[in-house]
């Protein structure tokens, strides 16, 4: 069982007089990826200690337990990294702590910085984004910060495993060969696919003889043997840098690429496209200066700490988005799907309802064609194995998650049933009407899918259409697993899912309105304002408390449920109603030990009594909207100071057991794409009331005072820009009263941004 909504963390208390706790500096890895491939620095290994075969935990359904979790993909690496002789002193970098380790300005590169000998050693590690295929990038800068000229050697050693793999994430070295052709060392074993090792400014030596490394750490000098054959085959390369004055730097690396179908000349002909005979110091400025180009200006207002924040949620959101070429044989219909974490959190697959927050926040943000990927992925992917539990309607989104190829999986978690939820659906069709009015892309609902179908008919039929097959007379979705993914033998009739099936449907009037389906537009308002108004007819305690489900409710205990603060930040409660007053006053019974929120109350389970950092983004949310701007700070101050010490990243989870370790320390899958670096992002474009468009189909874009929520004045329509004029002076909240049909205006005095892609 995994989590779902809601979020996480805060060492404060969440009075309006609570003071953020100190920040814990707990999470000891950086990750760098592309949307091909990751790879996974350990600080205290100062290696790279994880290098992935695929960018998903699933490569697809295991033929042996189709049921099952799936094949999981390899680790092909045990340990990778730099080292230096400078004069007398020779030492490998790996396996000594780093004086300074980080991200380079918040990006993908990873550097860690040694002095070795009177010189100053950076090792930097990235994940290309122009790089199309799995590669990682090894650059080493070496300065002379001695008075004296200094003589310079370079290595660089490789220790992959390339064997079976009993272990997906330690193989085996077995059956394992290297070889050197001059230009480039090519490593393959049982486990299938070839390792290419590419010097960046060549090499002198290239050697697989078993005693590089205490070759090296003797102050020896290495000399080409190759090829090699046998078990736990390493690589090593020597490269002399020259001798350096005092002052002065020299370059030099080493790109490991990775191929799955075995062909080296294939991923070496890639690289030297990329590379494009850049030297080593060049390809450092390029890679950086395309991921400036990449970037949108952040929300407005943001402090210094919160803008390293948001810049480093920004290239998360982009690592996490798989960008693998679409092919039917092998099955790969995946492009554009987005994980639930990075690596090493064990999350890294693609769950349904993470991929939509992160939507929201690229679509918001300015990044308006990853958005329109990732949604393209869901309609464009393959679902609808589970009927049988939904009224035997087909449907087009999973009722979970994706494997790696694609295909939905059933998620038993090793649970006696499987999870499922169709929350997912009904938010789904936030995103996609998010996505339309952040770009003003109308056009994509006429796109034609790789099944056939247009954008506008897949939806409606593969996605509305099943949801209101799936409502209860009362106005309720069915029982289901919902957010907190309890399983089908454990389901309920979830607040979550009904009140994102409300906020869904109404968005999908208004998709329809964008369409031109004018005769679908009141049938969608029609059904949301039901799903809206069984919210307070159904789940609503003695005291105006909204409760989690149904059953808890009608138990008289332990309803009380983070997820239910989502009716405020969607419009679906009104922030000053008094059932959302009741319900943030509630949340009091979920505060944790670091003093935000836990998930649900009555557990013991650690899952549940863990701090959840998708909760605290989202009552920070919700607290804001009611006008208690000290709550909303305290709870966004502490993510945000938390994340500061923890290389700008955010975790899934805080933990609140002493016993367990510190109070407040990085816990669970780390770091999160749509449940962290999404959430802190459409939490900091609330603070300033640069809300998403939340009418029910009421409204024409141009209807709008602002021309929404994201303004680049140029850029192409469904890639970032919506060809408005950007003006200025109110950004629009649509806050609906006690149902979502009511289609309320309300204008809120803030910032307008006034956004363009960079090229």
């Amino acid at each position: 069982m995994r989590r779902s909504l809601t979020a996480a963390a805060l060492a404060l208390a969440v009075s309006t007089t609570a003071q953020a706790g100190d920040p814990v500096p707990s999470f000891k890895y950086l990750v760098t990826g592309n949307g091909q491939g990751f790879s996974v620095f350990d600080v205290n290994a100062n290696a790279v200690k994880q290098f992935l075969e695929r960018p998903y935990r699933y490569l697809k359904a295991n033929p042996s337990n189709p049921d099952g979790e799936g094949i999981v993909r390899r680790n092909l690496v045990f340990d990778t990294y730099f080292g230096v002789k400078a004069g007398g002193t020779a030492a490998w970098l790996g396996g000594h702590a780093p004086s300074s380790v980080g991200y380079v300005n918040e990006s993908n590169m990873i550097r860690s910085e040694q002095s070795v000998g009177g010189v100053d050693t950076e090792s930097f590690f990235v994940a290309p984004f122009g790089y199309p295929g799995n590669g990682l990038v090894m650059l080493l800068k070496v300065t002379n910060t001695s008075n004296a000229a200094v003589p310079v050697t370079a290595y660089a050693i490789h220790n992959f495993k390339m064997g079976t793999a009993s272990d997906p994430d330690a193989p085996g070295a077995d059956g394992e060969t290297v070889s050197w052709d001059g230009t480039a060392a090519t490593e393959t074993g049982a486990g299938g696919g070839a390792l290419v090792y590419v010097p960046i400014g060549g090499a002198d030596a290239s050697t697989c003889n078993p005693n590089a490394y205490t070759t090296v750490q003797s102050g020896g000098s290495l000399t080409t043997q190759s090829p090699c054959s046998g078990t736990d085959i390493k690589n090593a390369f020597q490269k002399n840098l020259g001798t350096l004055a005092p002052g002065a730097s020299a370059w030099w690396g080493v790109a490991v690429l990775f191929d799955a179908g075995g062909s080296a000349s294939t991923a070496t002909t890639t690289w030297q496209t990329f590379l494009a005979g850049q030297t080593p110091d060049a390809l450092y400025s390029s890679i950086l200066a395309e991921v400036e180009a990449y970037r949108t200006p952040p929300a407005p207002g943001l402090n210094a700490v919160e803008t390293k924040v948001w810049r480093q949620a920004e290239i998360v959101l982009r690592m996490g988005q798989i960008m693998e070429p679409w092919s039917d044989a092998p099955r790969r219909h995946n492009t554009g799907m987005i994980l639930a974490s990075l690596p090493p959190g064990g999350w890294h697959t693609g769950w349904v309802r993470d991929a939509q927050y992160a939507i929201a926040a690229l679509a918001r943000s300015g990044h308006g064609d990853r958005a329109k990927d990732a949604l393209n992925f869901f309609l464009n992917a393959d679902a609808g194995r589970y009927p049988s539990y939904l009224g035997n309607v087909p449907y087009r989104i999973s009722t979970v998650r994706y494997y790696g190829d694609g295909q939905e999986e059933a998620d038993y978690s090793g649970s006696p049933t499987r999870n499922i939820e169709i929350d997912g659906w009904g938010l789904f069709l936030w995103a996609a009407r998010t996505y339309v009015d952040a770009t003003g892309d109308v056009a994509w609902l006429s796109a034609t899918t790789k099944k056939g179908d247009t954008v506008y008919d897949a939806i409606k039929n593969g996605v509305a259409e099943p949801l209101i097959s799936n409502l209860e007379q009362t106005g309720m979705t069915i029982a289901d697993a919902s957010i907190w993914e309890v399983h089908w033998g454990n389901r309920q009739h979830f607040l979550y899912t009904s009140a994102s099936t409300a906020r869904g449907l109404c968005d999908m009037a208004t998709l329809a309105r964008r369409a031109g389906k004018s005769d679908d537009i009141a049938r969608y308002k029609q059904y949301a304002g039901k799903a809206a108004d069984a919210l307070k007819t159904n789940f609503i305690d003695s005291q105006q408390v909204l409760a989690g489900s149904l059953e808890r409710l009608a138990s008289g205990a332990n309803y009380r449920d983070g997820a239910t603060i989502e009716t405020i930040n969607w419009s679906l409660i009104a922030p000053m109603d008094a059932v959302a007053s009741a319900t943030l006053n509630a949340m009091s019974y979920l505060q944790t030990p670091a003093g935000g929120y836990k998930r649900v109350e009555g557990s013991q389970d650690p899952y549940d009594t863990n701090e959840w950092i998708l909760l605290d983004l989202r009552s920070s949310a919700a607290f804001r909207r009611q006008g208690d701007s000290p709550k909303a700070d305290n709870l966004l101050s502490w993510v945000t100071s938390q994340a500061s010490v923890n290389f700008n990243l955010l975790p899934e989870l805080y933990n609140t057991s002493a016993s367990a370790g510190q109070i407040g320390a990085y816990t669970g899958s780390i770091p999160m794409v749509g449940y962290g670096a999404g959430a802190y992002e459409l939490t900091m474009l609330d603070r300033v009331q640069l809300y998403e468009h939340t009418d029910c189909g009421d409204h024409d874009l141009m209807d709008y005072p602002d021309a929404g929520p994201v303004l680049p004045t140029g850029g192409d329509a469904g890639t970032g820009g919506n060809g408005f004029n950007g003006r200025s002076g109110v950004a629009c909240a649509c806050q609906g009263g006690g149902s979502a049909g009511d289609g309320a205006v309300l204008l809120l005095a803030g910032l307008l941004i006034v956004r363009r892609r960079r090229s």
